[in-house]
């Protein structure tokens, strides 16, 4: 009995022993033999009424860092980023107020975390004006520029823009044009910062700095798309005259930021004043717009225009298309996109838009050869058409300029299929804006908006090759109506497309 009770006594023994030792060992995700990076020696810390930047060196071995920022030393409620950079920002603090900051690197897993540094107190400023910044958003729209854009504060203010790879050090403010700015010739895949401040009618600054926006240029970008007839000055019988309507054009066009742009009835005939119609267009487009094609001869109604900052234009050319009740043509031109060296080929038409079964063939004719010359010279290249087709869903007997592009691999990213409404076979375009209005607005005051259908009735297209289009518009500018806003440009709205080159 005394033995099994010994027994029993060593046996308690050694089960506290052992629960004794099993509180002693680490927690499971820091093992013994985990070496992480140790934390960095020296942060520099910059801070203004509702923002701080800290920066530091590079820690050997460390994968990124973990940034801590709490009102209180014992960080019971701290806001973490975590970031791979060496330099972060954060935004959104409340000025007059006490900080503590400190950082901790990992290697590989950014739950297991180093030593933290030490601790960083700062207290950011008080506010100096009357008037909050404005909040600023941007965008990289090509790789080697960074626009801005923000709200109007009030009257009688204007702002200034100014831009830095450092959010502490933003030199160069330059005034801004209305409500943004636009900065060129950047670094690509590059981090930019980029602040604004309102100004007075005396240039005197009426609100701080807005916190630094970070935004890095593109590697390459999506490639911006269109296609627009513009109603030649002499087709409207005197109703719509080109004086009357090409501003409002113009800044169409200029507004949807276009690389490529296929217009139609970009006609050579003299306007009032002097100069042709295609001409005046591309002159009031003005830098970096340029024409691929500047003879009156050779393609009458279909123009090309490119933004020559961010396509290099490589061959160029005219194709007559099989005549109907007057001569068509076909233009084509193959790019280079700056940004990612990637080639396409374009192409821009007008068909034949009398009406009639003999017109009908007439199209169907003229499709087939722009078909058979894209096969020719494009080779191996992505393919972009774009074009009035003349030819509509609704067509009898069929959309046939329509079926004959899709049969060809080059297709509608809409599926706009024959007498489609509320479906849309075959389509691919990740996101619509505007589709359900047609194409062909008539010049009537009231927006033509198939609404409740996912197309509306075009008569201008944009085909593809296989890519990504992340995006398609139809251009309207209606009221709450759906009546348009000021001067109709043309009696065709443009349409407008995103795609990714493969």
């Amino acid at each position: 009995m005394r033995k099994l009770a010994g027994r029993w006594v060593r046996f308690v023994v050694l089960f506290a022993a052992l629960a004794l030792l099993l509180t002693m060992s680490p927690p499971p995700s820091a093992t013994a033999d985990t070496v992480l990076p140790p934390a960095p020696g020296v942060v520099t810390v910059s801070q203004r009424p509702t923002m701080v930047i800290a920066a530091w060196a590079a820690v050997e071995g460390a994968s990124g860092y973990a940034i801590e920022l709490d009102t209180l030393p014992s960080f019971s409620a701290p806001r973490r980023i975590l970031t791979a950079d060496t330099i972060s920002l954060l935004t959104g603090l409340t000025p007059e107020t006490g900080y503590y900051l400190r950082i901790a690197t990992w290697a590989d897993d950014p739950n297991t975390l180093g030593e933290w540094s030490s601790l960083y107190m700062f207290t950011t400023g008080a506010r100096e004006f009357a008037m909050l910044p404005p909040v600023v958003t941007t965008e990289s729209l090509t790789s080697t520029s960074i626009t801005a854009e923000w709200k109007d504060l009030g009257e009688d203010l204007t702002y200034e823009a100014a831009i830095g790879e450092n959010p502490d050090d933003l030199t160069d403010p330059k005034p801004a044009k209305k409500l943004t700015s636009t900065f060129d010739e950047l670094k690509k895949v590059t981090k930019y910062y980029v602040s604004v401040r309102a100004v007075n009618a005396a240039g005197e600054p009426v609100t701080a700095w807005s916190d630094p926006v970070a935004q890095k240029t593109a590697k390459e970008l999506p490639l911006r798309v269109g296609s627009y007839n513009i109603l030649c000055e002499n087709c409207s019988g005197g109703k719509a005259k080109w004086a009357s309507r090409r501003g409002a054009l113009v800044e169409t066009i200029q507004d949807q930021d276009l690389d490529v742009l296929g217009v139609q009835e970009a006609s050579i005939g003299s306007i009032p004043g002097g100069g042709a119609q295609y001409m005046d267009l591309i002159n009031r487009l003005g830098s970096p717009y340029k024409l691929t094609e500047y003879g009156r001869k050779t393609s009458p109604d279909v123009r090309i225009i490119y933004n020559a900052k961010r396509l290099e234009l490589v061959k160029q050319g005219t194709i007559a298309l099989p005549r109907g009740n007057s001569a068509r043509f076909l233009g084509w031109a193959i790019f280079e996109q700056k940004s990612s060296g990637k080639k396409f080929f374009f192409t821009n038409t007008h068909l034949e838009p009398k009406d009639g079964k003999k017109f009908w063939n007439t199209r169907n004719r003229q499709t087939s050869a722009i078909i058979s010359a894209t096969k020719r010279l494009a080779g191996e290249l992505p393919v972009i058409s774009v074009g009035d087709y003349a030819s509509t869903k609704w067509d009898d007997p069929s959309n046939r300029p329509y079926d004959l592009m899709q049969a060809a691999g080059y297709k509608d990213p809409l599926g706009n299929a024959a007498r489609s409404h509320n479906s849309a076979p075959g389509a691919f375009v990740e996101k619509r804006i505007n589709t359900s209005y047609a194409s062909y607005n008539m010049y009537q005051r009231k927006a033509r908006n198939f609404a409740g259908d996912v197309n509306g009735s075009n008569t201008d297209y944009i085909f593809v090759s296989e890519m990504r289009v992340p995006e398609y518009e139809v251009v309207v500018k209606v009221n709450s109506a759906g009546q348009f806003v000021g001067v109709i440009p043309s009696d065709h709205n443009l349409i407008r497309a995103t795609v990714l080159l493969p």
